[in-house]
């Protein structure tokens, strides 16, 4: 008999060492993937950060860069924060990954707070944060994230929407 996926136990990759704090924002992406397959780096590396040699990672890296910000201000986490989280994210998991990553911002006091791409977008109805904390919705930065990003149902292009997702990474 096969275990049903929400019943297997969840891992959990860290967050990398070089991503220590004081932080001074954090990002919310899709996930990490799954735990012995392809896609993002962090199946091999067992943490998420922006040097895991992953193109999505790296354009998270340039915006950071672009604006100044070290590595250590900048808390990565995941809407589904665990791996092997099933295609179709139930509410119910997207609510359970939620309360994870409140947890993490309330005590990084994270003021900022940067959605890249729908599934975190989507998220963020169940975080629940107090108003202090500044929400921004910026593109996936993947490859079609950016390619199909749209504002008032238009598509602005990748390489505008590079643009806007390297600008929202700003501390104001």
């Amino acid at each position: 008999m096969t275990t049903a996926l929400s019943d297997a136990p969840r891992v959990i990759p860290r967050i990398a060492p070089y991503h220590s704090g004081p932080y001074r924002l954090g990002a919310i992406l899709q996930d990490p993937g799954t735990i012995h397959g392809s896609g993002c780096n962090a199946q091999k590396t067992g943490e998420i950060g922006v040097l895991n040699g992953d193109p999505t990672a790296n354009l998270c890296r340039q915006a950071l860069e672009a604006n100044g910000i070290p590595l250590s201000a900048y808390l990565p986490m995941n809407a589904i924060p665990w791996y092997d989280a099933p295609a179709s994210r139930p509410a119910r998991l997207l609510k359970q990954g939620a309360a994870h990553n409140r947890r993490l911002i309330l005590e990084a006091g994270v003021d900022l707070v940067l959605l890249l791409g729908r599934q975190a977008w989507t998220s963020a109805r169940y975080l629940d944060l107090p108003d202090r904390i500044e929400i921004r919705r910026l593109p996936h930065p993947g490859r079609l994230g950016l390619v199909n990003y749209r504002e008032n149902g238009t598509i602005l292009g990748a390489s505008e929407a590079r643009k806007r997702l390297i600008a929202g990474f700003a501390l104001r």
